[in-house]
């Protein structure tokens, strides 16, 4: 057996242990073309539209640039492949690859990897590709367009036309961008995927209405029916996630997650119900979810109106909603936590979308957003920190959720930091945010506990910049 016969296998071969048994005495082996067929191990298994196959890889190191010997990318392979086609797609568009529009070799026709979808009639496919910005104007070394190819398709399929009319998102906007130049671009820096990941991968599969994987052994099962399908996944999170200090081997708490995620998917009354999203809402019922809001001014007294709160109430019915959500799989019940940046709430813990709402309603917004300074002192050392520094181990991984409205104004120098020039906005260190995180990561990797630093994100600078062009389109 090879590696390159593992990812094409039918069903599933290539699980994590051979793969890293694969990868220990030759870590290039994973972009490396087959000597036989000329494949890379991404492209054998995208060939064979093994899905979970090619998640697997792609998250231990596979480049989705690499080609085959004879010039095709693994988009334009997944764009024609036999099946989950649009699955693929999704995964390769998660890691950014630089090849999205690059054609197919001459005795190929020089197509796009559009132009294939179109040839598959895949609307889903298409609608990705559009979405992340290919071309629909390139033309093959018959002159055609992907439209062109599209007009001649017998019989004629409206739902091709209607995909290809869909307006690119490149980074403007919507799901596909958001999920892919921000979240999973984050998310991918680390080698292994925390559950965070899965839970945004498990919503934009059933946002974009995508069909899941038949699992690699060891993996999760990407449409979820059973209460032992929740339990597997939720079981592979916390190892993904190191989370095995909190549920340890056969933690009645899973299986009661399970059983909640289950009744959930099966209840007519939840919106929620296909079986991606409550597989993410279930993961999320591993953490503390803890809503730090913003309660400046700014959120009452905004530019289109003094006094006319908007975004305050927006921020309210924001806030409910994802009480709601976070909570909903928890089947002990214990709510959010509520925290804001200037009005100190140190009893508002574990509460339900109606409690939160009541003291969302109870006081008008006012006075500063020193962001970074009150993650400090109203959620990281309180709720945080004073356990972790006395050597008390955390009861449950925490979730904090923030919402905002602007830049930051007033921050103080952190503990041990030099106060710089205030700057405009009043800051002595406008960057106290980004450094709070990442002196919490540190706090967690040098706690006697040893808990790992997921949490801060490594590529926070990234994430920084990231923000910052959001911020300034």
């Amino acid at each position: 057996m090879s590696i390159w016969i593992d990812a094409g296998a039918t069903p599933p071969a290539l699980d994590k242990v051979k793969l890293a048994q694969y990868l220990k005495g030759n870590p290039s082996i994973i972009n490396k073309p087959d000597p036989a067929s000329g494949l890379t191990p991404l492209a054998a298994a995208i060939r064979k539209g093994n899905s979970s196959t090619v998640k697997l890889l792609l998250d231990n190191g596979a480049d989705p640039d690499v080609k085959t010997q004879d010039g095709r990318t693994p988009m334009f392979l997944a764009a024609s492949a036999p099946k989950q086609r649009a699955r693929m797609i999704q995964l390769l568009l998660a890691k950014n690859p630089k090849s999205l529009d690059e054609p197919g070799p001459a005795s190929f026709g020089k197509e796009t990897p559009l132009m294939a979808a179109v040839r598959k009639s895949d609307a889903s496919a298409i609608k990705l590709l559009v979405e992340a910005g290919a071309s629909k104007e390139k033309k093959n070394s018959s002159g055609q367009t992907a439209k062109d190819i599209a007009d001649k398709l017998q019989p004629p399929d409206l739902a091709v036309k209607d995909a290809l009319n869909v307006m690119a998102s490149k980074g403007k906007g919507g799901l596909i961008a958001y999920i892919n130049e921000w979240v999973l671009k984050v998310l991918a820096y680390f080698d292994i995927w925390t559950p965070l990941a899965d839970i945004f991968d498990a919503a934009s599969r059933a946002h974009l209405k995508l069909p899941g994987s038949n699992p690699a052994p060891g993996e999760d099962v990407a449409e979820p029916q059973t209460v032992e399908d929740f339990k597997n996944n939720l079981n592979n999170a916390v190892k993904r996630g190191g989370l095995e200090k909190f549920f340890p081997p056969n933690d009645p708490y899973l299986n009661d997650v399970a059983k909640k995620a289950f009744q959930l998917k099966n209840d007519p009354k939840n919106k929620l119900n296909s079986p991606a999203q409550v597989d993410g809402l279930a993961k999320l019922a591993l953490y503390q979810p803890v809503l730090y809001c913003d309660d400046s001014g700014s959120m009452w007294q905004e530019e289109n109106g003094k006094g006319k709160g908007d975004r305050w109430r927006a921020q309210i019915e924001l806030v409910k909603r994802i009480s709601n959500i976070a909570s909903c799989t928890d089947p002990l019940n214990r709510g959010c936590h509520l925290r804001f940046i200037n009005k100190n709430t140190p009893d508002a813990n574990g509460l339900n979308k109606d409690q939160i709402e009541q003291r969302l309603k109870s006081f008008y917004p006012e006075g500063w957003t020193p962001i970074g300074t009150k993650l400090r002192e109203n959620v990281l050392d309180p709720l945080i920190y004073k356990d972790v520094d006395a050597g008390v181990a955390l009861k449950r991984p925490f979730l904090v959720l923030v919402t905002t409205d602007g830049y930051p104004t007033k921050e103080k120098a952190g503990k041990g930091g030099s106060a710089g020039k205030v700057d405009e906005n009043g800051n002595e260190d406008a960057d106290r945010f980004r450094k709070e995180i990442h002196e919490c990561a540190m706090k967690f990797e040098n706690s006697k506990e040893g808990y790992r630093k997921d949490g801060e994100l490594a590529a926070y600078q990234e994430v920084s910049d990231l923000m910052l062009n959001y911020t300034s389109r």
